[in-house]
């Protein structure tokens, strides 16, 4: 069996379908995958890590505002679409999956067009633009939360959570010790902003920078491009880096705090390992609605409300009360469903 995946731009459409491939190469050995991504994302080394074969399709966004970009959509999106039927003449996949993303739309409009079954997976707490307009020509559509029952077709709906890639439950503290240089008598926390990063996250790190390196080790992700000239030398107990790909889940085992923004795919890796979070969702985006739905079992803080010293002080107060990150590692882990690639496989494999 041909499965042909598309997402890309931000980690968040890719990581529930990276959790399905993980899983379904482990099951059968038969399977082969084909990804369809952005020329630029972050999701191309995470992909390629995986073995599956890489395309990139010109980005077709639909502005949020009126603006001169809403008269080339329709050429960006023709050319999108004639080279999405391009690649599945060339594949020749058994079925099409997405969850969300700038390639989304053209890959399955072409799919529609030559038959290929379609499934689509809705993460988000707020239902995102792309799937509204890919889920009427999909075959399944599998959905992370309750709330969305009813927002789509019942024939073709199944309520099964969200994915956790298995292999993060595979990270060594130990093994993260030695690999960031950390300091064996301090906890850790680990900070970063997704696949794409966060400017603001960066600045607060830098910010806090030695009076919460004093006091914790601290393993910063800043996305790719996007590293502070300073950060790297600003303390022996700080170590920055842009991306993890081979490292992330020892840099998640040995994290005894994680601050993070909140997209779905973070929160469930997140609740798959129980982890104590602090959540700072990006502003006006379906993040807030996340970080809204599991308020119970993280620290959520808005982002226009805190300070860096506010924001250490969360830290800290954490890492010194030990029942109370317990309590809402348990609590994260309760709310979501994570350990669901199985089912969604044999729902894939039933199309």
């Amino acid at each position: 069996m041909k499965v042909l995946l598309t997402g890309g731009g931000t980690l968040g459409p890719v990581t529930p379908l990276l959790a399905v491939a993980e899983r379904w190469k482990e099951r059968e050995k038969d399977v082969s995958f084909v990804w369809v991504g952005t020329p630029h994302g972050p999701e191309h080394s995470l992909v390629e890590e995986m073995g599956i074969r890489f395309y990139t399709l010109p980005v077709a966004r639909f502005p949020r505002y009126v603006s001169l970009e809403w008269v080339t959509l329709p050429f960006k999106l023709g050319g999108a679409l004639l080279r999405a039927a391009q690649i599945l003449s060339r594949e020749k996949p058994d079925v099409v999956g997405s969850a969300g993303g700038y390639t989304a739309l053209p890959v399955i409009l072409a799919a529609r067009a030559k038959g290929i079954p379609v499934w689509v997976h809705q993460q988000d707490v707020k239902i995102i633009l792309t799937n509204r307009l890919t889920a009427p020509f999909a075959n399944l559509v599998t959905l992370a939360w309750e709330t969305h029952v009813g927002a789509f077709s019942k024939k073709k709906t199944v309520l099964v959570g969200n994915p956790a890639r298995r292999s993060v439950k595979g990270g060594s503290s130990e093994r993260a010790q030695k690999t960031f240089d950390l300091n064996r008598d301090k906890k850790t926390v680990l900070i970063f902003g997704g696949g794409s990063g966060s400017h603001w996250l960066n600045e607060m790190t830098l910010e806090m920078g030695e009076s919460l390196a004093d006091r914790v080790n601290v393993i910063h992700l800043t996305g790719l491009g996007k590293m502070p000239p300073s950060l790297q030398s600003l303390h022996n107990d700080l170590c920055a880096e842009e991306l993890l790909t081979d490292g992330m889940a020892d840099a998640l085992a040995v994290a005894d705090v994680v601050v993070s923004r909140a997209g779905l795919g973070t929160i469930t890796e997140l609740a798959a390992l129980k982890k104590a979070a602090i959540l700072i969702p990006l502003p006006d985006s379906p993040q807030e609605m996340n970080a809204d739905a599991v308020r119970s079992g993280a620290a959520v803080l808005e982002q226009s409300q805190v300070t860096a010293e506010q924001l250490r002080e969360t830290i800290l107060v954490l890492m010194e009360d030990d029942q109370e990150r317990k309590r809402m590692g348990e609590q994260l882990g309760a709310l979501l469903k994570t350990d669901v690639a199985d089912e969604l496989i044999d729902l894939i494999e039933s199309l």
